[in-house]
């Protein structure tokens, strides 16, 4: 039956999940560079100046790569790491 060996097809599984740790780290890079700066950024920061779209949307990209994409990819690397041991 395919797939019932315990290595069976781990050596191709974990070159994939490479290609996914890779695209994952440089997708929320690209996202959050893709989007352009706010001339207002640093007075947005401050609090002095009402955010605007671009500038909600860099920051939302900021917490979701840092709060969740961040844990996936590492969670990801620690299997990694652990079954190649």
């Amino acid at each position: 039956m395919k797939g019932s060996s315990k290595g069976e097809g781990r050596p191709q599984a974990g070159r994939r999940l490479r290609k996914i740790l890779a695209l994952l780290a440089t997708t929320g890079q690209k996202l959050h560079a893709s989007l352009p700066v706010s001339p207002q950024e640093d007075a947005m920061l401050d609090g002095e100046a009402d955010p605007d779209f671009s500038f909600k949307a860099r920051t939302t990209i900021e917490c979701v790569q840092g709060d969740h994409l961040e844990a996936v990819i590492a969670a990801l690397q620690a299997l990694l790491d652990e079954t190649e041991a």
